[in-house]
């Protein structure tokens, strides 16, 4: 253990729980403290790591601390959950879970009571099947597996007790999904449990009426392990939670099992390592989503650039009433605030379309710590078509960066098709939000030169349309990442002044987005799209033929590869001796909504996906991870994708006939994996395009373009 945590003098007991943070190339551990409190109780935080800094989260709660000697003493007047960051980083974070002393008064023995005895593990499924039961899961007892309720009434699920399925594997998930499943039950208590390392949701509540859920822990590291998803249920509390999940925190579905209606999330911290923290969707397979409320709920981390607070809807139910309310939002670079959209996705089910009315974002304020200048995406709202829209959407004090956003240009808000009466405004006493106009464009048509790289002229363009003189320092980035450093520059306009910054890039061939950063938030998020060829002289001896090297997310410059054409043959020479894959397709016409970029850090919040969209080019937030990509927007390649495994040895050219790999005419796509000892441990392969999947997706390949021989 890192940390000991003493509470007026005497230690209590660490946990700890696994969790998957970014760069997801293995799973960690978080620590925690669990415990009551009941009014003042004085805490000592040591560390084995040296602590010279702190932070506690979240920073709405305002808990008195200092540091003396290398150890944090705090304050703690009541029941909170808290996050204790050190030495400026969330990694290797202590989780402060406090509790009122009388919530530890035990069960009511009242009917049918199932206690799950401290210190003891219980394997398996518990089923309750019956009226008036308690499940009384005590502190120190663990189930190593899930509880399933159907048909009953009177349930109530409490103690301080684990739940949890670190014993079995994605594979199990028929028997062993979701930690706690609430099927068509009336009158469910859910309190104080820990779910922990779920294999799917962490607790659903599926077609139920009356429920209260009250300070639950959930911590997820996998794929799908939402917090809490409500779905198709009626009159439900949800309160006092804290979760740190790898997939969406708190979620409001409809599956068929009658309308979702009186449902509410508050006074929570959330944590999600990947997905969203809130969402309405998908999946709203019911006649009314209505009467929906988050209030009251801290975002400490949400670290890949998805929507904060979200409506996705693709199948029937009328949407309405939705409000969320007293929301904060810590650390959060590149995500999308408010995302409302109407739009067809793998999970419809219905054969018709529904509609969203009436939707309430209200003091909400995004603080943006820790984003390194890395600006939000553009929230969005997006109908499907005339029938099926959204209408009366109202935004009231935003603060963004604390400032106040009056307007739907300063809260960075794209208003698409289908969407009727959007209002902005504000009375929050707080500065008022404003920002320049900014544009990027790639100037000219690029020419490589001789080493095979391209001399790319970006200008930037500022434009001040405020009534305010705006100052500051930004920078033109580029992704992907490591290719180029950033462009760091001063601006400071007067009302009605423009400005133009021009920047040199040199860049090997490949698809690139450059993109602006700006710590103060006063520059507009702006972005270009380029892409630069790899040009062949068929014939052309391969050890003077350009040289290509690799570099990924981290930095890593491991391998270096010569391509040439001689005959029907593709040649490839590295520098040294790699087992390889290579990835060779024929180029297609690209269709409405295909994916046009992705990169690594576009799983960390750094920087957008593109997609074609009616003609041109579009951020795409909602795409954060190679599945997504192929799975859930239906953007699996229309083109064939040749994998040839090879051996590379040191300055040894490999030469491969064109018609094996595909190849039938001066243009082609192509893809190269190296594997190397360093970077096999490494989530995604280590690509010479950066293509992320490139088994399943070719939209990163480098565009090879042969110039015949007279």
């Amino acid at each position: 253990m890192n940390y000991k945590v003493f509470k007026d003098g005497e230690q209590v007991e660490t946990r700890v729980c696994k969790i998957f943070p970014k760069p997801y190339n293995c799973e960690k551990q978080m620590e925690y403290v669990m415990f009551a409190v009941s009014g003042r109780s004085e805490l000592v935080i040591e560390s084995e790591t040296e602590i010279k800094s702190a932070v506690i989260r979240p920073l709405s709660k305002k808990i008195p601390f200092k540091i003396e000697s290398g150890k944090i003493f705090m304050t703690v007047e009541r029941p909170v959950k808290l996050s204790v960051e050190i030495n400026g980083s969330s990694e290797n974070n202590l989780a402060v879970l406090t509790h009122d002393v009388k919530r530890e008064e035990g069960p009511d023995n009242r009917g049918n009571c199932i206690v799950l005895k401290k210190g003891d593990e219980y394997t398996g499924t518990l089923t309750v099947t019956e009226d008036d039961t308690t499940v009384y899961i005590e502190d120190g007892a663990v189930l190593q597996g899930n509880i399933y309720a159907e048909n009953c009434k009177n349930l109530t699920i409490c103690g301080f007790g684990r739940i949890c399925m670190e014993r079995y594997t994605y594979e199990m998930r028929k028997d062993f999904a979701r930690g706690v499943d609430i099927f068509n039950c009336k009158n469910v208590r859910i309190r104080d449990i820990v779910i922990d390392d779920s294999n799917d949701w962490s607790m659903r509540i599926n077609g139920c009426e009356g429920v209260e859920i009250e300070n639950v822990k959930i911590f997820g590291c996998r794929g799908n392990s939402d917090g809490i998803d409500v779905c198709g249920s009626r009159n439900v509390t949800v309160s006092d939670i804290f979760t740190r999940v790898w997939d969406d925190s708190f979620v409001v579905k409809a599956l068929g099992t009658g309308n979702a209606e009186n449902i509410v999330f508050r006074d929570s911290v959330l944590w999600n390592d990947f997905a969203r923290p809130i969402e309405v969707g998908v999946e709203l397979r019911a006649d009314k989503v209505k009467n929906i409320r988050f209030e009251n709920i801290d975002i400490l981390h949400s670290t890949t650039g998805y929507p904060i607070m979200g409506i996705h809807h693709g199948d029937h139910a009328r949407v309405s009433d939705i409000v969320f309310d007293n929301i904060r939002i810590e650390d959060a670079p590149g995500a999308q605030l408010f995302d409302v959209r109407i739009a067809d996705s793998v999970w419809n089910r219905d054969g018709r379309m529904g509609d969203i009315r009436d939707v309430t974002f209200s003091d909400i304020k995004y603080l943006g710590t820790d984003d390194n200048g890395i600006l939000l995406s553009e929230s969005r709202l997006e109908g499907f078509s005339d029938e099926h829209d959204i209408q009366n959407v109202r935004f009231h004090n935003i603060e963004i960066g604390k400032k106040a956003v009056k307007s739907a240009c300063e809260l960075g808000l794209e208003v698409r098709g289908n969407v009727k009466n959007v209002s902005v405004t504000s009375d929050s006493p707080a500065e008022e939000a404003v920002s320049l106009s900014c544009n990027i464009d790639v100037q000219g048509d690029a020419v490589p030169e001789a080493d095979g790289k391209y001399k790319a002229a970006v200008a930037v363009r500022l434009s001040n349309k405020t009534e305010k003189r705006i100052s500051g320092t930004a920078a033109i980035a580029v992704a992907p990442k490591n290719t180029e450093a950033e462009r760091e520059f001063k601006y400071d306009l007067y009302p009605g002044e423009e400005r133009d910054f021009e920047f040199m890039f040199r860049l090997q061939p490949g698809r690139y987005i450059f993109f602006t950063k700006d710590r103060e938030k006063s520059i507009k998020n702006a972005w270009t799209f380029a892409e630069f060829k790899v040009i062949i002289q068929e014939g052309t001896d391969i050890n003077t033929a350009p040289r290509y090297e690799f570099v990924n997310y981290y930095g890593d410059r491991e391998a270096a590869v010569r391509l040439g054409v001689d005959g029907d043959c593709l040649v490839l020479q590295a520098d040294n001796g790699a087992d390889a894959v290579l990835y060779t397709a024929m180029p297609a016409e690209r269709r409405d909504g295909e994916v046009v970029f992705s990169a690594e850090e576009t799983d960390f919040g750094e920087v957008c996906a593109v997609i074609e969209k009616d003609g041109t080019l579009a951020a795409a937030p909602q795409l954060r991870c190679p599945a997504e990509i192929t799975y859930v927007f239906k953007n699996e390649p229309k083109v064939k994708i040749i994998r040839t495994d090879i051996k590379l040895k040191k300055d040894t050219p490999v030469r491969l006939p064109l018609e094996k790999l595909g190849i039938c005419g001066d243009e082609f796509l192509l893809e190269l994996a190296m594997r190397t000892e360093r970077t096999n441990s490494l989530r995604y392969p280590y690509t010479l395009f950066h293509s992320t999947a490139p088994d399943s997706t070719a939209h990163m390949f480098g565009r090879i373009k042969i110039i015949k021989e007279n």
